[in-house]
């Protein structure tokens, strides 16, 4: 009689019942009291997003105050960016002593944005910018150079398009 009433009365599943409702309900009336508000989600394009200090963007170029290119072309991010989407060709300008980076391209479809071409870069000529929003359709807007319209290595790139490549069209 006693194993038929334990067959047709599961207290072990009442207790785990009991147990689970109390804290629901503990938790459920704590809930709306609390300090911090529960709307958790982000309401991104109506409300500018608030990134992280340390957030790395895209890369770029600097200029310092008279408009001139901050690199050297001394080459150090590029041996050191583990995945080598950076080239750049040094050469002699008219009147600088320095060297300048005659072509400099960044391939950002490969870039891990490590940051250790900025870490590395001894003049402080590159940033890794605040920008997020890097979607694109096209391959050729993921290769980013130090002339052009719209493919800026100084600028950010443009938002609200989704390709830079319908331009030359």
């Amino acid at each position: 009689m006693n194993r038929l009433l334990r067959i047709l009365i599961p207290t072990d599943l009442a207790k785990g019942l009991w147990l689970t409702g109390r804290r629901f309900t503990q938790v459920f009336r704590t809930a709306n009291r609390r300090k911090v508000p529960l709307h958790v989600v982000e309401e991104y394009p109506e409300v500018p997003v608030k990134l992280p200090p340390r957030f790395r963007g895209r890369l770029q170029l600097l200029r310092d105050e008279q408009g001139e290119i901050k690199c050297v072309a001394c080459m150090a991010c590029v041996k050191i960016c583990p995945t080598q989407v950076i080239t750049i060709e040094g050469g002699k300008q008219e009147g600088r002593k320095t060297r300048i980076p005659l072509r400099y391209d960044f391939e950002m479809e490969r870039c891990v944005f490590c940051g250790f071409c900025v870490e590395s870069c001894p003049f402080d000529a590159i940033i890794l910018n605040d920008q997020f929003e890097l979607a694109s359709y096209e391959r050729e807007d993921f290769s980013l150079g130090m002339l052009g319209a719209r493919q800026n290595m100084f600028e950010k790139t443009p938002v609200a398009k989704y390709s830079v490549a319908d331009d030359e069209v």
